[in-house]
């Protein structure tokens, strides 16, 4: 998901051209003076703990550089636009492995590349269609809505109450800008599944992201530092990932976070290699040593998310194994569902929706 997560989630776009470039120069073998065995990771902003990466050079003389992208939208338009060339290793949601797949995109991933992924549970490989064969899930959570508890101290509970605010909440929404993520909560607004697609209730979400536009200060993600909107309280409520909830709460003890009543989506973030990249072993040690279940449960600490390695778990501690935001209680799971990537009609369809909301 976005994450746009999926988390879309943060972004620094300043110097992705030149850093691409980069990559493509080091994967076409363009040495480069003192140039350092590395991996190019396309990858979610903030989305990998720095101590890792450094533990993981130490180990084995490899350097992890990366290239962030915002949502899994241009995160497809850029592999689109370089047939996937140019990365050895990419993030991706899920529902969007079996596209890759069929782009021969991806390298096969298994058990004989990656020994540790027989910690990852049949339930999160048998996510999506692909996931098994050629991705390595790491980690999941849930979508919602981070809000300022001083500033709102009875926030939405619903997302239908978050989709048509009331007046004082006007400017003071930052929504997300991954059109399947809009479109899918204005569906559960709408009593709808968040994967539904009939014309008539895709009308119906599209008026209603239409209406609550004057009420949005920004579509985006949070920034994560001291100048984030919901810090200074420009911003009030926000569209988010549950993990990014509790790093904003790092930031600003006031944050709070709900899913809503109507329920949400899970998403299941993966790992995958580049069928183009010329370090594919180098790619498959770093998938293994990040499941290393220590390794898997600091990643998934640092992050604030819950890890899909079993063996990681009793090695959590017990305030992030324990946390309600982090592992959701049953009823909030029973009333969630997995993401689904739109069909292509839809997802053009979607697109252009986005498109009038930015304009």
């Amino acid at each position: 998901m976005e994450r746009s997560g999926r988390g879309s989630r943060r972004v620094r776009w300043i110097g992705m051209v030149g850093l691409w470039c980069l990559a493509v120069a080091g994967s076409m073998g363009l040495a480069v003076a003192g140039e350092k065995r590395e991996l190019v990771l396309l990858n979610w902003p903030d989305y990998m703990d720095p101590a890792l990466a450094r533990r993981f050079e130490e180990r084995t003389g490899i350097h992890l550089r990366t290239v962030e992208f915002e949502t899994d939208e241009t995160r497809d338009e850029l592999l689109a636009r370089t047939q996937g060339k140019g990365f050895d290793l990419f993030v991706v949601s899920g529902e969007r492995v079996q596209g890759y797949v069929k782009r021969n995109w991806l390298a096969p991933l298994g058990l004989t590349e990656v020994g540790h992924l027989r910690h990852v549970p049949d339930r999160w490989l048998d996510s999506y269609p692909g996931v098994r064969g050629y991705a390595a899930p790491i980690l999941w959570g849930t979508f919602g809505i981070a809000y300022r508890q001083d500033l709102v101290p009875d926030p939405p509970t619903t997302w239908k109450a978050f989709m048509q605010p009331e007046e004082r909440f006007r400017k003071r929404l930052i929504l997300e800008k991954e059109s399947v993520d809009l479109m899918g909560m204005a569906m559960k607004a709408l009593g709808h599944s968040w994967n539904h697609y009939e014309e008539s209730a895709i009308e119906a979400a599209r008026r209603m992201l239409m209406a609550q536009k004057p009420f949005v200060r920004a579509y985006g993600y949070p920034s994560f530092d001291r100048k984030s909107a919901l810090v200074t309280g420009e911003a009030w409520l926000a569209s988010v990932f549950n993990g990014d909830a509790l790093t904003l709460k790092d930031l600003d003890d006031r944050i709070g976070f709900i899913v809503p009543e109507e329920g949400s989506v899970l998403w299941v973030d993966c790992l995958v290699v580049a069928a183009g990249s010329t370090r594919q072993s180098d790619a498959y040690a770093l998938i293994q040593f990040l499941h290393e279940p220590a390794h898997a449960a600091q990643l998934a600490q640092h992050l604030h998310f819950a890890t899909v390695n079993q063996e990681a778990e009793p090695l959590l501690r017990p305030e992030h194994r324990n946390h309600p935001v982090i592992y959701p209680p049953e009823a909030v799971l029973t009333r969630s569902e997995f993401v689904a990537k739109p069909p292509p009609r839809i997802d053009r369809r979607y697109k252009e929706i986005l498109r009038a909301l930015l304009n």
